[in-house]
């Protein structure tokens, strides 16, 4: 089936800047993480698992974005993810919500440091406000359209 709303979707993350892209980000993560969790409340096994590697994805794209030849931001934002990633996947195992609850809040809160970042202005001292965390490898696609459709409230079919 047609989704009506791509084209929208995909005109928003290309048009984003990295910065914005990767708010888009966040947001797609934190998303499947709040699903993944209101399906585990209802015991819907099948869409908690398929929401939190959806959300797992998401995470796991970040952190390969990541040049941790950057400086430490980079790699402190590389182990933010890598704990992250382990709490997602006990939270899934073990259908429990404490551990994406977890994961969740560190999200949220990496997520209002990139809002306030894309917020900022072109300072015209940098090219690229995002330099600490510069990519090694850019972001799939799918990955962005992924975070695009959740950050507006679509759904991808």
């Amino acid at each position: 089936m047609l989704d009506p709303t791509a084209a929208y979707r995909t005109s928003q993350v290309v048009s984003a800047s990295r910065a914005g892209q990767i708010v888009l980000l966040y947001q797609g993560a934190i998303r499947f993480g709040a699903q993944h969790l209101a399906f585990v409340e209802r015991h819907d096994v099948e869409q908690s698992h398929r929401a939190s590697i959806r959300c797992q994805e998401i995470v796991t794209a970040l952190r390969g974005s990541l040049d941790l030849s950057a400086g430490p931001i980079a790699v402190q934002l590389d182990q933010l993810y890598d704990f992250v990633l382990r709490r997602l996947a006990d939270g899934n195992a073990t259908k429990s919500p404490r551990p994406t609850e977890e994961a969740l809040q560190i999200l949220r809160g990496l997520l209002d440091a990139w809002q306030e970042l894309a917020a900022r202005p072109a300072s015209g001292l940098v090219d690229d406000p995002v330099e600490p965390v510069r990519s090694r490898a850019p972001l799939s696609a799918p990955v962005y359209a992924d975070a695009g459709a959740y950050a507006v409230g679509g759904a991808r079919r």
